[in-house]
């Protein structure tokens, strides 16, 4: 009887240490550029060597590398890794340079272009090769795919994958979405603006109503964003590439993921029932799809984490 109590008791004391094992392993890194370090969190599963990693790209404005900004916090990006390391994959997430915890001293917004992000994402891709990760795909969301498929020009990973990224040009995606919010003689100042910007010249003279969209200090950066279309973009990408759009997406269209995945040969794309923007499932209406937009508790599409944990699963040798 003694004997049984002690290998019940041994038996209770083994699973309640198994079950306090972490099972992700997380790192904050500080990854040195020539001119700054990139704050990033690089998570892996505890209980395999070797894991494939998912470099994750957020998208526009200051989004952190949870996928939050200040005045708008969903955990959407923190929601997607925690899930593919649940899956065996490990993710390295960063704050892109002037945002989060990759502010530096001598960041100007003047100074700043999408070149600039994807250069430091290929030297990302460069550290993760460095430290010996066989299969690394590149996960870019939303402005996040069209910084990835830059970068992914003279650089090499094992796959892509696009999350609500734009197949058009971001001027052309900017008029899609302005067009039906605006007067048409409000519209026509913008429409010129952009215009102007997509030529590569500085407009001086913004109207008082539009300078926070078109303010001096930001026009740089617009312009090196127009040069670029990712459908002509994708064409040149040496790896498996998966284009993943939400029905729910109110930010960007079907038709932009369409674009983007019939320009290439080796492109599939999911389309998935419900999920919006920000990777959340929406049942109802705008009202609601807005809402999530600020609920971190809600967490994000089932589907999404399937099909992008299908995909690294199918390509990883």
């Amino acid at each position: 009887m003694r004997k049984a109590i002690i290998i019940t008791l041994v038996v209770l004391i083994s699973s309640f240490v198994m079950a306090q094992k972490p099972l992700f392993k997380v790192d904050t890194l500080s990854i040195e550029l020539s001119d700054l370090s990139l704050h990033a969190v690089l998570t892996k599963p505890s209980n395999i060597d070797n894991p494939p990693v998912a470099l994750i790209i957020a998208g526009s404005g200051p989004t952190d590398l949870n996928g939050n900004q200040p005045m708008m916090q969903n955990n959407s990006l923190k929601y997607l890794s925690d899930a593919l390391v649940e899956n065996q994959i490990a993710t390295l997430r960063f704050d892109k340079r002037g945002i989060g915890k990759s502010v530096y001293p001598a960041f100007s917004e003047a100074d700043l272009t999408i070149d600039r992000y994807a250069k430091d994402v290929r030297s990302i891709i460069e550290y993760l090769k460095e430290k010996q990760f066989a299969n690394i795909y590149v996960i870019g969301h939303s402005e996040g795919s069209l910084i990835g498929l830059i970068a992914l020009q003279d650089i090499s990973v094992e796959g892509f994958v696009s999350v609500a990224g734009a197949g058009n040009s971001a001027d052309v995606i900017l008029k899609k979405q302005l067009k039906p919010k605006l007067s048409a003689e409000y519209f026509e100042s913008v429409e010129i603006i952009l215009d102007s910007l997509k030529n590569g010249h500085v407009v001086k003279n913004v109207p008082p109503q539009l300078n926070a969209l078109f303010r001096a200090s930001v026009q740089p950066y617009l312009i090196s964003w127009f040069k670029y279309n990712p459908a002509e973009l994708i064409k040149k990408i040496n790896a498996p590439v998966l284009v993943v759009q939400g029905t729910k997406d109110i930010q960007v269209d079907d038709e932009e993921a369409q674009l983007l995945a019939g320009a290439c040969n080796n492109c599939s794309l999911a389309e998935i029932e419900n999920m919006n923007h920000i990777l959340k499932t929406i049942e109802g209406g705008m009202q609601e799809n807005i809402q999530s937009y600020s609920k971190p508790s809600l967490e994000i599409n089932k589907v999404l984490v399937d099909t992008i944990t299908a995909f690294i699963k199918n390509y990883s040798k």
